[in-house]
């Protein structure tokens, strides 16, 4: 009886570990909460100098944790669109966005320190706007971007 309350207690020690282990990634691994409220100001900011319009073909605005790597895609009809773009986030942070369907292009860099203005560019579309981002080591940032047909 000893050996199997020994080899009992081994194994609800070596479950205890690994479910603090695993609560331990979890949490580290988690993007900044909502109720943080510099993130909070963040997003405000970007959504009061990037807002949502009436002809807009898409918008969004997401926070990206230090190094994310996302994709945001939607479906579009050919033609001409004004694509703009915002990020607020700490000292020295940036995000560098590409239009490239495969792999990484260059893409177009953006600090989200400081009090800067929407980036915008003109793109011709077929039938999908998609926008990677990489966000720099320093974040979290608030990113959103906005994506309107140009009609002349």
């Amino acid at each position: 009886m000893t050996g199997e309350r020994a080899r009992g207690v081994v194994l609800y020690a070596a479950a205890g570990l690994l479910v603090a282990g695993g609560a331990a990634w979890w949490a580290g691994s988690a993007p900044p909460g909502r109720d943080n409220g510099q993130v909070d100001e963040w997003r405000a900011t970007v959504e009061e100098q990037l807002p949502d319009t009436e002809n807009q073909a898409d918008a969004a605005t997401s926070v990206l944790r230090a190094g994310a790597d996302q994709s945001f895609e939607t479906s579009v009809a050919t033609g001409e669109y004004l694509v703009s773009m915002i990020c607020r986030g700490g000292p020295e942070s940036l995000v560098r966005v590409s239009l490239s369907q495969f792999g990484r292009d260059s893409g177009r860099g953006l600090r989200c320190s400081g009090e800067r203005p929407p980036d915008s560019f003109k793109v011709g579309l077929g039938d999908v706007v998609r926008l990677n981002v990489v966000v720099s080591d320093n974040g979290p940032v608030v990113f959103r971007y906005h994506v309107q047909p140009v009609f002349d």
